[in-house]
């Protein structure tokens, strides 16, 4: 009896293999990017958030008045240096990614929130919204303290 060494595999076990990956790819795609949409809204809101922070420090450090003026059209903020009226930066929010756009700013009745040099600022919201309807609320008291809630879809 003559032995055959049969090594490697068959084009039916390749295309039984490939078969199964593009089930798995066409489940994990749609999935990833749903997870990739709302992972760009969270790191948005937490960019907002951080630059409430940075501005609240600086206005106590500096002794100088700091202001964030948000344009709702252009889906974009300024940073701005209270005493000079200086731009310091200006951010787009399509920068955390695709989609996300700016459907809410008002801070008691303006779209700019003021940080005073005691610490203290303006109270308001800031809310975003990306392509999946999902949103991110922060929201600011007098004290500066924030808070960042998430709704996602």
């Amino acid at each position: 009896m003559i032995m055959i060494n049969r090594r490697g595999f068959s084009l039916i076990e390749m295309l039984v293999v490939m078969a199964i990956i593009g089930v798995l790819l066409s489940i994990a795609i749609p999935s990833w990017n749903r997870y990739r949409q709302n992972a760009d809204l969270k790191s948005a809101a937490r960019g907002i958030a951080g630059d409430f922070f940075n501005m609240k420090q600086r206005a106590v450090a500096e002794q100088i008045r700091y202001r964030i003026t948000f344009d709702l059209a252009n889906h974009r903020y300024q940073l701005i240096n209270g005493a000079t009226g200086n731009t310091i930066q200006t951010r787009n929010l399509s920068d955390f990614g695709t989609g996300i756009e700016l459907t809410h700013a008002n801070f008691e009745g303006n779209p700019t929130i003021d940080f005073l040099t005691r610490g203290t600022s303006d109270w308001g919201s800031v809310r975003l919204k990306n392509s999946l309807d999902s949103t991110a609320t922060i929201t600011v008291n007098s004290v500066g303290r924030t808070h960042v809630q998430f709704n996602m879809q």
